[in-house]
C-alpha cells in the first residue's frame, strides 16, 4: 500500500516526498526551521 502526499503544491516535489522518506523528514525539519 502506498500513499500519495500533496504537501508542496508541486507535482514533482510531492512525488519526491511520497517516495523518499529522508526527503520528507528533511523537508519537514527545514519547514519548521526559524531564524
Amino acid at each position: 500500500m502506498s500513499s500519495k502526499l500533496c504537501l508542496a503544491q508541486d507535482p514533482d516535489a510531492d512525488h519526491l516526498l511520497s517516495t523518499n522518506p529522508p526527503a520528507l523528514l528533511f523537508g519537514m525539519l527545514l519547514d519548521q526551521h526559524t531564524v
